[in-house]
This record gives structure tokens, C-alpha cells and sequence, in this order.
């Protein structure tokens, strides 16, 4: 756990050690978000406050824009960590200016990794929520602590999972990539402090949604102010946790805070 506490604390003070520097180098990406997002609010606010539970999902129709402006929020959260990557990866800090196909390899890459982690998910969630339902046996459906214990499990083990196999993602924002079988073995090493690190990280995510879901109900303004903000810096974090790991396992270096 040290060493996980040690991970965790080196991630931020990359992304805080000078937050000025930090806004400026993932601009670019947070400039595109930003952009989707008034587009979004403007002429597909039902996106705002999708979800499984939303009684709205029926009537939104996954076709024309909607698809683009999700496609374009996925296009923006990579570039945003590639960006990240980059920066702190490249020895002179001054890396040479991306091209679409070294973005388009990086985003095949994260659909991979979503295409296993829906797959493990659906592996992990099916026989939990089936022991929940069980074990509650109370009607009106399971208990808060019930849930978030559930979905707490969940989370660290994808997280974990996830991070076993992610240093595909910095290797590629480098134009270096590596295998998914390689990932996994660079990572052997540092298998309790990721289960460390999964375990914070799952923590504060199951944490701060829990939070969020007792302040308000899902609305688009909930969304835009709340959401969106903690979504953009747990991201930023995990991006952060990803270039320690490439820089401790495959750069062989220990990265400084610039």
C-alpha cells in the first residue's frame, strides 16, 4: 500500500505541481470538450442526463448528431491524455506535433480497452447483482450500502484489470506502442501496488458518486457543473497514474514534477 500511496502522490503533484502549466499543455483537448458540450447543450441537452435509468433513454435516438458529439467527447478525452503523455514522457518536453494517425491508433486502443472492460463488467456485475438481490431480500429492491459495496467491487477490479493492460495507451500517445500481452507483463512487478492503487481510486469515484446523487437529481445543469468537472480530473489523474507507470517500467526513470 505504500507503494501504491507513493504512485498516487507522485500522479498529482505532476498534474498540481503547476496547474497553470497543466490547463495549457491538455488546452487543446479541454478547448474541443468544451465546444461539444455547448453544442450538446444546445441542440441535444437529453445527452446531458442519458443514462440506463434515465426515462428519457427511449426517446433519444443514437443517430445523426448525437453520435457525432459523442464520438467528438471521446475524440477530446484523448486528446487531452495524449497531450498529457506526451509532455510528461518526452525527454526534451517539447514533443513533436501529433498527427491523425498516431490519434486514430491511440483511439482504437481505448476501444479496445472499453470493448474488455464492458466484457469483464458484464462478467463481474451479473453474478454481484445477483448475490445483492438475494442477500437483500427486502422489497423495494437492495439497499443503499448493498449498491455501493456492489458497485465499489466492481470498480477495483476494473480498475485494476485496466491498469494491468493500459501502458498500451502512453506507448501509443509516444508513437511506441506495445502489445496488450506486454502491458500485462511490464506490469507483473507492481501487481499489489496497483491493487493500491485501484483501491483509491475506486474509492473516491464510488465516494464522490454517491455524493453527487444525494445532492440533486440528474439534470443537465447537475451535469454540466458537477459531472463534467470531477469526470475531466479523475481523468486527468488517471492519465497522471499512467505516464508513472510508463516512465517506472519502460522509460526506467523517476519523472519530476515540472
Amino acid at each position: 500500500m505504500l507503494s501504491a500511496l507513493k504512485l498516487m502522490r507522485h500522479a498529482i503533484a505532476l498534474l498540481t505541481h503547476n496547474p497553470f502549466q497543466t490547463i495549457r499543455v491538455v488546452a487543446p483537448g479541454l478547448a474541443l470538450m468544451i465546444g461539444v458540450i455547448a453544442i450538446t447543450v444546445v441542440f441535444a441537452p437529453d445527452l446531458l442526463t442519458y443514462s440506463t435509468a434515465n426515462p428519457k433513454v427511449d426517446t433519444l435516438r443514437w443517430s445523426g448528431l448525437p453520435l457525432v458529439l459523442v464520438a467528438s467527447f471521446i475524440l477530446s478525452y484523448a486528446l487531452m491524455a495524449v497531450l498529457w503523455h506526451r509532455y510528461t514522457l518526452s525527454a526534451s518536453r517539447k514533443p513533436h506535433p501529433l498527427g491523425p494517425m498516431l490519434i486514430l491508433g491511440y483511439l482504437w486502443r481505448v476501444t479496445l480497452l472499453a470493448a474488455i472492460q464492458l466484457g469483464a463488467s458484464l462478467a463481474l456485475i451479473l453474478p454481484l447483482t445477483f448475490a445483492q438481490q438475494n442477500g437483500g431480500g427486502v422489497i423495494g429492491g437492495p439497499a443503499l450500502p448493498s449498491i455501493l459495496l456492489t458497485t465499489f467491487l466492481t470498480q477495483l477490479i476494473l480498475l485494476w484489470f485496466s491498469l494491468r493492460l493500459s501502458l498500451i495507451l502512453p506507448a501509443a500517445a509516444l508513437g511506441r506502442p506495445i502489445t496488450l500481452l506486454q502491458s500485462w507483463r511490464l506490469t507483473q512487478t507492481m501487481t499489489r501496488a496497483l491493487w493500491g492503487v485501484s483501491t483509491l481510486l475506486a474509492l473516491l469515484n464510488t465516494v464522490l458518486t454517491a455524493t453527487i446523487n444525494s445532492l440533486a437529481p440528474p439534470t443537465a445543469g447537475r451535469t454540466l457543473v458537477i459531472e463534467l468537472p470531477i469526470y475531466v480530473l479523475e481523468g486527468l489523474l488517471i492519465f497522471s497514474v499512467l505516464t508513472t507507470l510508463y516512465a517506472q517500467l519502460i522509460q526506467k526513470k523517476r519523472l519530476i514534477a515540472i
